[in-house]
């Protein structure tokens, strides 16, 4: 192998034909591929045996970060790596021979991570899915597919997890402000959505950065409206939950529930497909929620409605008490507002509201309903009660952090 790195570590031949170069180029990411199985190979025996702490070491991350000048999330990612391939023996023998990088592998271990007996029966499935992927977006999407056909409590549990990292920090660089964070899939998407500077005017010659950066000024100062999103979906998974086609225009994958939570407070335009991915119905795009409704029932409501809850209506989206889908009118009487985190008990979680504005009546997933009583930090929800056998809930939330290179809270 090292030969071959030798070779293409030579002299470049300037006089070289374009195919020749994509060819060149080909040849050394793929020994690149088998560099980094060999380096997460060693990683990982270093990390086994201690090595790390022969000079002193708390980590192979902290190791990785000073010897090998690595930025703290690529090494937090080549760690996770290392140690998710022990248990993935086909995904490790084709990151072995070049066939995947290290991006696709990541993925499938993010895929194993949520539901490691489920789908170590079908890693030579997703194997060969990846090798015949080239777009990283694309697989990450397949598998988070798979993940939600044999077990879509995992993935619900895995995207809540994600959710409750979310951060975004702002500082003080030079003449300028930085600002740099994580969105789980759901925001992230109305947040793509909002920022979409589309093209150009003839006579506007800002940068599509520049003109994301302005809408989102406007945004804050309240001259925008809500996120404009379109979302693919099955018939199946729109009306009962099912598995089936569930993405938005940019190609991420969401799950049923938080398809219909987005619908509740955005623009939607709805593609409707058949089991054989034929378009049955395209909707046209409509304000769920105008302005004016959103004053009206910001105006009577003030807050979230939710018994207990005191986050001010800017924090809350408008939910259809009767969801859209099943018939409920678009109007005040039919709206309340529910701050993010109440929202997503009741379309994820299984909470239930009834009644009227002024008359509500909120049931837990059991049935029981709300009496006054304070509500716990954490209502009782299917997030909190998923069976998880291995690994644990801390090793997952800790793994997820770990692909991320997020920091512990």
């Amino acid at each position: 192998m090292f030969d071959v790195l030798d070779r293409a570590l030579e002299a470049l031949d300037e006089d070289l034909a374009a195919e020749d170069l994509i060819d060149e180029l080909e040849s050394i990411f793929f020994q690149i591929n088998r560099l980094e199985s060999r380096a997460a190979s060693v990683l990982r025996q270093a990390n086994v045996t201690g090595a790390f702490k022969r000079d002193g070491y708390s980590s192979m991350t902290a190791l990785l970060k000073h010897r090998m000048s690595l930025h703290p999330g690529d090494a937090h990612r080549m760690v996770t790596r290392a140690n998710g391939l022990v248990d993935t023996p086909l995904t490790r023998h084709a990151h072995e021979q070049g066939t995947i990088t290290g991006a696709q592998v990541d993925v499938l271990l993010t895929g194993q991570f949520g539901a490691p007996e489920a789908l170590s029966e079908a890693e030579d499935d997703l194997v060969a899915l990846a090798a015949t992927t080239p777009l990283v977006r694309d697989l990450r999407k397949q598998v988070d597919y798979r993940l939600d056909s044999v077990k879509p409590d995992d993935l619900a549990f895995q995207r809540h997890v994600v959710r409750e990292l979310r951060a975004i920090s702002l500082r003080r660089d030079g003449e300028m402000v930085r600002i740099n964070g994580w969105m789980d899939i759901e925001s992230g998407e109305r947040l793509l959505a909002s920022l979409e500077p589309g093209p150009p005017l003839e006579d506007d010659k800002r940068s599509a950065a520049a003109r994301r950066a302005d809408i989102l000024l406007e945004i804050v100062d309240g001259a925008s409206n809500r996120p404009a999103l379109t979302v693919h979906v099955s018939a199946e998974t729109l009306l009962s939950g099912a598995s089936g086609i569930s993405e938005t225009g940019s190609g991420s994958f969401l799950t049923a529930d938080e398809v219909q939570r987005i619908a509740c407070d955005s623009d939607l335009t709805r593609v409707i497909f058949d089991s054989d991915r034929r378009p049955l119905d395209v909707g046209r795009t409509k304000r769920l929620v105008t302005p004016a409704i959103r004053t009206a029932i910001t105006a009577r409501d003030l807050r979230c409605v939710f018994p207990g809850c005191d986050r001010p209506g800017s924090w809350c989206d408008a939910h259809h008490i009767i969801h859209w889908i099943e018939g409920g009118t678009t109007g005040v009487d039919n709206l309340v507002l529910l701050c993010r985190h109440h929202h997503v008990l009741v379309h994820e979680a299984k909470w239930t509201i009834r009644g009227k504005p002024g008359d509500l009546h909120f049931h837990r997933p059991d049935g029981t309903e709300l009496g006054t009583d304070p509500l716990p930090m954490w209502p009782p929800s299917t997030f909190l009660t998923v069976e998880v056998r291995h690994p644990a809930p801390g090793a997952r939330i800790a793994g997820i952090r770990g692909r991320h290179g997020l920091p512990a809270p």
